[in-house]
């Protein structure tokens, strides 16, 4: 779950944002400490914001970083936030995020407050509606439950459009390293996520449906998912496999063993997400 000195920190947020926490959906790999066993290790937090919800709160988000103690990440156009933790060499880092079609013309960013801004995120909409409340209890008094992540056909279906995002390298030359090795973790995470489906024919169920009030979104993802896990040599399974070998010395035993697990994951993204178009 959520580690210490950082949880005491997300419940310090949520705490101040009164009713508003139920506006800041907590996304990616953070969400899926709520998903799947031992996910990969973050301490940063992610936010999708309903966006609508927020404008009508009685709230300065502005105010209440500031009161936090939050500071702009240089270079980050506000959308994201850090704070120093006391006592430790750490820092509480935030990202916010929003449904694109709030974004302001020709920019990706969506207004939020005076000074705090949020990156537009194709599908947003989808995650904030299609997110679950969770209860999580620290040194704060206030444990109530708030919307903490988007369920995991949400999840996935942002982890696909950002997978496809990063293994096309729209940003251009300068970022293809650190594009790819993003490519390389969405794809990890979406297996992932696909594996630990008890219901598979529920996940089924909800990925499809998830896109009835946005059809071409559908349309979108569903090539994106022919396109990256279709077939044993897709290339979302091609970074997934990169993703497997990194930093490990590669002999025969742990070649086929990779081979095993391609092979698996293959079957599981089959049965599991392909069956939804």
């Amino acid at each position: 779950m959520i580690p210490e000195p950082q949880l005491m920190y997300l419940l310090e947020l949520l705490n101040a944002l009164g009713p508003a926490a139920d506006d800041f959906v907590i996304a990616g790999a953070q969400a899926m400490k709520f998903i799947v066993d031992h996910a990969r290790a973050t301490r940063d937090f992610d936010f999708v914001l309903d966006v609508v919800g927020l404008r009508g709160e009685d709230l300065s988000v502005r105010t209440k970083l500031h009161e936090l103690g939050y500071v702009v990440v240089e270079g980050s156009q506000n959308f994201q936030f850090e704070k120093p933790i006391p006592t430790s060499k750490e820092k509480m880092r935030i990202e916010f995020m929003a449904p694109e079609e709030f974004k302001r013309p020709k920019d990706f960013r969506v207004d939020i407050d005076e000074g705090v801004h949020a990156r537009s995120c194709v599908g947003g909409s989808i995650a904030v509606a299609e997110s679950t409340q969770h209860q999580l209890s620290g040194r704060l008094p206030d444990g109530s439950p708030f919307k903490t992540l988007i369920r995991p056909h949400a999840l996935v279906m942002l982890k696909l459009l950002a997978l496809d995002d990063r293994y096309r390298n729209i940003r251009g030359p300068r970022e293809s390293r650190h594009d790819r090795e993003e490519a390389r973790t969405h794809a990890a995470d979406i297996i992932s996520i696909v594996r630990v489906q008890l219901d598979p024919e529920k996940f089924r169920r909800d990925f499809r449906e998830q896109f009835h009030g946005d059809q071409d979104l559908g349309l979108r993802v569903e090539g994106i998912v022919n396109s990256y896990f279709r077939e044993r040599t897709s290339a979302g399974f091609l970074v997934y496999e990169e993703f497997l070998v990194a930093d490990r010395p590669i002999d025969r035993e742990i070649r086929f063993e990779i081979e095993r697990e391609i092979e698996a994951a293959h079957r599981i993204m089959i049965q599991v997400v392909l069956p939804s178009f």
